[in-house]
C-alpha cells in the first residue's frame, strides 16, 4: 500500500469514529428522556407543582404513579390534560396526603398583601 492509501484509510477511520460517537450521544439523549419528560405534555394547570411536591414527600410511590400515568399516556388513555386538582385527588385516593404551599392574598388599597402581613 502506498502512503496515499494509508492516509485515506486513516481519514476514513477517523470519520467513522466521529459518526459512531455522535450516534451514541443521540441515543443517550433519547434514553435520558425520563418518564417526567414524557408526562409533561399531559400536565395542565398546577399539575407539575403537585407532582414536584409529591416527589419531595413520597418519592418512591410518586415514581410508580408517574410511570403508570406515562403508560396510560402511551396507550392513548389520557386524552385531556391532567390539572393539579385532579392529580391531588388521585394522590389522596392512593393514601398520600400531599401538602402544598398555599398563601392567602388580600387586595387592599390597590395592591395584594399576604395574610401574614395583614395580621402583623
Amino acid at each position: 500500500m502506498s502512503g496515499d492509501d494509508l492516509e485515506l484509510k486513516r481519514i476514513q477511520m477517523r470519520r467513522l469514529r466521529q459518526l459512531m460517537q455522535s450516534a451514541q450521544k443521540v441515543e443517550q439523549t433519547k434514553t435520558a428522556e425520563g418518564p417526567m419528560e414524557k408526562l409533561r405534555p399531559f400536565l395542565g394547570d398546577r399539575a407539575e407543582e403537585v407532582l414536584n411536591a409529591a416527589l419531595e414527600q413520597y418519592p418512591e410511590q410518586t415514581k410508580v404513579v408517574i410511570n403508570k400515568l406515562v403508560e396510560l399516556a402511551d396507550k392513548g388513555a389520557l386524552q385531556d390534560k391532567i390539572d393539579g386538582g385532579t392529580l391531588l385527588q388521585l394522590f389522596r385516593r392512593l393514601g398520600m396526603r400531599v401538602k402544598l404551599e398555599t398563601e392567602i392574598l388580600f387586595y387592599k388599597e390597590g395592591e395584594y398583601k399576604r395574610l401574614s402581613e395583614m395580621l402583623k
